[in-house]
């Protein structure tokens, strides 16, 4: 063992470090993880100090933040307008999901702005990338090609080319001969993290990650991959489905609430900015269980088909399925529903979906949940154009729902003639809408106002 060094056993699918070796991770629960490492004693590799004296912090100048648009109108909302120079941007996804096609897309939008681009493949061959460029009609002078897995031929790329942009597919499979432990490992993916990391900061070139998931969905290897990046995006989707939602867990220069909505066509991936269409029914005969929810996702205001199944049960315990919303709430929302409005859901089996596959996570949806159940429930439609929308507490009353006025703006532009809300959010309209408005302050009133018993 060297002496600049030592030995610890770390899981590669989480990155947990032990002193002796586990059969079983007890951070991730994964059999036969633990690989041995070899822990190198370096220097400060931070690139981010800019001095060793401290300052006052008002007299240290803020430069302005510039943002550079990649020509992907859904990436750049997500991103908050554009990449910041020297940024640090890791995306994770499933298999087979487009993480490679959307990087390939951007990498051929930015080129063609004259921006040099590096996309460096360390998963696929030359013959490989060049026939999804050809297929996504990707072709610049500016975009060039590095298929490789060794980092010496990374940097010597990285010196030689002086990109503006850098993209690694992925971060996993790179490798550097001077770390003493296999491709892929924790230690292999932590140092060559912070070389691009330092590489990004001094040089000002932003920096893509792609990187792995585990089977549980968590981004593989170490979480210090995660904490040193500026942005941590994840694309999801369902591989049955053309629909992929981009979102961002992590965005130090915006914020995390926005979603990138694209459909996997066949010429690649094609950006969705209205988005409202793939969520809604496209029966114009209302249906029981069939509820429009206006869900909010950053400043973008999607309107959600929340669909519901009361049907009678044949077992001793009647079976609750929830699909893009949160089982908890489910579950609270019927057991109030029982308690203060005396509907009984004891003997019935309740199958909760959203439509298009978009995942909920907002309590505003929870009365557009309760009337959907009740509808299902009675086996009566809501009537007319409506949109529900209402935190339900645990007393049964509607409470506050935030960007009203988005939210009733879309619906209105969509073609809705009616909105029940809360009639404590009456105060918040700023200009009165069109359609009709309905305030309701408990749960049993806005069943009455919804649903004809």
């Amino acid at each position: 063992m060297k002496k600049n060094g030592k030995s610890v056993f770390a899981c590669s699918e989480c990155g947990y470090q032990s002193v002796r070796w586990l059969g079983r991770c007890p951070d991730c629960a994964g059999w036969n993880t633990f690989m041995e490492e070899v822990v190198r004693r370096t220097g400060s590799s931070s690139a981010q100090t800019d001095g060793l004296n401290p300052e006052r912090i008002r007299d240290i100048k803020v430069e302005k933040v510039s943002r550079v648009a990649t020509g992907v109108g859904e990436f750049d909302r997500v991103a908050g307008g554009g990449v910041v120079n020297g940024s640090l941007i890791l995306m994770a996804g499933e298999p087979g999901i487009g993480k490679s096609t959307l990087l390939l897309t951007i990498s051929g939008r930015l080129s063609g702005l004259g921006k040099k681009v590096l996309y460096i493949s360390a998963e696929e061959s030359r013959t490989q990338v060049k026939l999804r460029a050809e297929r996504l009609g990707t072709s610049s002078e500016n975009l060039y090609l590095l298929c490789t897995t060794e980092m010496i031929s990374i940097k010597e790329a990285l010196k030689s080319l002086n990109p503006d942009f850098v993209i690694v597919d992925s971060i996993q499979t790179v490798s550097d001969p001077d770390i003493p432990s296999t491709p892929g490992s924790v230690t292999q993916v932590r140092e060559n993290a912070n070389y691009f990391l330092n590489y990004s900061k001094k040089s000002g070139c932003p920096v893509f990650l792609i990187g792995h998931i585990t089977k549980e969905g968590a981004i593989a290897g170490p979480k210090l991959l995660e904490h040193v990046v500026d942005m941590v995006l994840s694309f999801e989707g369902e591989a049955r489905s053309s629909l992929r939602i981009l979102r961002a867990s992590k965005n130090r220069f915006g914020s995390t609430s926005e979603i990138g909505v694209f459909s996997m066509e066949e010429n690649g991936l094609l950006e969705i900015p209205e988005a409202s269409s793939l969520f809604l029914p496209s029966l114009s005969e209302h249906l029981p269980g069939s509820v429009i929810f206006p869900n909010q996702e950053g400043s973008r205001t999607l309107l959600v088909e929340i669909q519901s199944l009361v049907a009678p049960s044949y077992y001793g315990i009647p079976k609750r399925s929830v699909i893009g919303i949160d089982y908890n709430r489910v579950s609270m929302i019927l057991a109030v529903l029982e308690k203060k409005v005396s509907f009984s859901f004891n003997s019935y089996d309740v199958y909760c979906n959203t439509g298009g596959g978009l995942r909920i996570s907002e309590t505003s949806s929870d009365l557009a949940l309760a009337i959907s159940c009740v509808s299902s429930l009675k086996d009566v439609p809501v009537p007319g154009q409506a949109v529900f929308m209402g935190e339900i507490s645990l007393t049964g009353e509607i409470r506050h729902v935030p960007d009203i006025n988005r939210r009733i703006g879309e619906a209105e532009r969509l073609g809705f003639t009616r909105a029940v809300i809360p009639e404590v959010n009456l105060k918040d309209i700023k200009v009165k809408p069109s359609m009709e408005i309905i305030p309701v302050k408990w749960l049993k009133e806005a069943i009455l106002a919804s649903v004809k018993l």
